[in-house]
């Protein structure tokens, strides 16, 4: 979920956060978070344990604090496959782009065990 989906859902209006620079710099993300007194979570109360900054169409840049729970909620997933054939095919492909030669060619281990008997993608044990 984006953090302006969980606001929405919340009934928090981005023209109600506190105005954020553009582009977001880590180290004022951090600062944010470490500050005394904590902030609280813009949606439950809590105290915050993330911080982000969203642009918003109609209201800009805008903080958004975000206490454990909430943070996870909108935390960005990895966009990896999750299969060893889907790894391997990405792996090939990013190695097609890179023009790297045998990239077609390039098989992966299906195993740890197959990795010790020297098979790969599933070939048949010499």
């Amino acid at each position: 979920m984006e953090p302006a989906d969980l606001l929405d859902r919340n009934g928090i209006e981005p023209d109600v956060l506190e105005a954020a620079p553009a582009p977001p710099a880590r180290r004022e993300m951090l600062a944010r978070v470490q500050a005394m007194p904590p902030r609280a979570c813009v949606v439950c109360g809590e105290r915050a344990a993330t911080a982000r900054i969203v642009s918003f169409p109609a209201a800009g840049w805008r903080w958004v604090d975000l206490c454990w729970d909430h943070g996870m909620a909108v935390r960005r997933r990895s966009r990896l496959p999750a299969t060893l054939e889907g790894i391997a095919a990405y792996l090939r492909a990013a190695a097609r782009e890179a023009g790297l030669p045998g990239a077609e060619r390039m098989a992966f281990y299906s195993s740890f065990e197959a990795a010790v008997r020297g098979c790969r993608d599933d070939e048949e044990t010499r």
